[in-house]
């Protein structure tokens, strides 16, 4: 089975890219996945649209070992100061058919940089399709599968696994950003079928 699968192209992304440029400091409000002890995503940062509702852990309601467990996603006051992201993700959701909504996260990626590779584990990634939407991709910069390198540009969309090993390396002079939006379909995940 391949690891990616081209869904979409000139999606139009113009508006989400402007209301990101107006707010730059989005970015890293949220840094678990930055500043986690081993991660590969060391090098980015991203902007939480929408995943666990995180105010019963920072209340210390909850313990922050079981952020990842099951959960219904939530959208975040992110959404709000962005609402350019939620016409891209409904219109991909249509698309694919898509059943229930998860995580959503954009991702920033500076010029030379890399997110080393990995694969991604627990509930939410095993429970879950996940789409890449090219947002600002300059040439050079590579989302990379063992089958296989995507070369996107901005406004394309792709299903990948993320249960295999994946990596992405920014060899381009500007910074990448992408989306990932979580998908369930009524019959699972299109790579445990």
């Amino acid at each position: 089975m391949q690891n990616f699968l081209k869904v979409a192209e000139n999606v139009n992304v113009t508006p989400l890219l402007l209301a990101l440029q107006r707010q730059p400091d989005l970015f890293g409000r949220h840094g678990a996945r930055q500043y986690a002890p081993g991660t590969p995503h060391s090098g980015m940062t991203d902007v939480w649209v929408r995943y666990n509702d995180c105010r019963p852990f920072e209340a210390g309601e909850r313990p922050w070992s079981e952020f990842n467990d099951a959960h219904e996603s939530v959208w975040y006051p992110e959404a709000d100061a962005i609402p350019e992201v939620r016409p891209v993700v409904f219109d991909l959701m249509a698309k694919v058919q898509g059943e229930r909504l998860g995580g959503v996260l954009i991702t920033k990626l500076p010029p030379r940089t890399a997110i080393e590779p990995h694969i991604d584990g627990g509930w939410h990634a095993s429970y879950y399709d996940k789409y890449y939407v090219a947002l600002k991709c300059e040439k050079g910069a590579v989302f990379g599968f063992p089958d296989g390198e995507i070369h996107a540009r901005a406004g394309d969309v792709y299903w990948f696994r993320n249960d295999v090993e994946h990596w992405v390396v920014n060899g381009s002079e500007d910074e990448r950003l992408a989306m990932i939006v979580c998908i369930r379909h009524s019959r699972g995940a299109a790579w445990s079928a």
